[in-house]
């Protein structure tokens, strides 16, 4: 059992250097992705498992100041920001890679991608991971069996919030919280979002993750 969040992080970047780690999952990183962003990067450990080559700019972003200390620990070489995905503090098409793993299911989607697109250059790839209706379910029954009254209503929310994003395109912020967003996502719903945000040539794998690719299209900058 975990006692804390550096023992996560540090579980975690066992799974990320971990090669035969069922849990693993990593983006395909090219010769032409020298300037690579990590959103919701944690301690930086998809960056650190992905053995990036030397002159490669790699930037770490995430809300969580102790994780970040920590990522700094385990790697200088990667620049690590504080700052939320809907508001990234960077310049336009500063990135040729940005990943995000499991973390845009916690943002508003469209504003999110809209920033990404915006810091991502022409031609610049995207790497997702997102979370299935099938995980929001599973916590969900998990929450119930166990009577947990509070946590039941998060989920079934966070289920309604997924339906009415993969449907018509909207999301809200959980009551009192303008800042706290949770969503499942669904491939046809993913793909709208992806091109209004000025991505195409989208590619979707659901299998043991659901990981979506996506390439920045030309003469579709889409600003925050």
């Amino acid at each position: 059992m975990l006692t804390n969040s550096a023992d996560y992080h540090r579980l975690e970047l066992a799974i990320a250097t971990g090669p035969n780690d069922s849990r693993r999952v990593m983006p395909v990183i090219e010769e032409r992705h020298r300037r690579i962003l990590d959103i919701g990067c944690g301690a930086g450990q998809t960056l650190i498992g992905s053995e990036l080559r030397d002159g490669v700019l790699a930037v770490g972003l995430d809300l969580d100041h102790a994780a970040l200390a920590l990522g700094k620990q385990f790697s200088p070489s990667i620049q690590f920001v504080e700052g939320r995905g809907e508001a990234l503090p960077f310049d336009h098409e500063a990135f040729d890679l940005v990943i995000c793993r499991v973390a845009l299911p916690y943002m508003h989607i469209a504003r999110a991608l809209s920033e990404i697109s915006r810091v991502t250059d022409v031609g610049g790839d995207l790497w997702l991971v997102l979370h299935p209706f099938s995980m929001t379910a599973k916590e969900l029954g998990t929450n119930l069996a166990r009577l947990q009254v509070k946590a039941s209503l998060y989920r079934l929310w966070v289920m309604v919030n997924g339906l009415t994003l993969n449907t018509v395109g909207r999301q809200w912020h959980w009551p009192g919280n303008p800042n706290r967003y949770e969503t499942w996502q669904a491939s046809t719903g993913i793909r709208r979002a992806l091109a209004a945000a000025g991505f195409g040539q989208v590619q979707i794998k659901r299998e043991k993750h659901f990981v979506v690719t996506a390439t920045k299209q030309a003469g579709l900058f889409h600003s925050h």
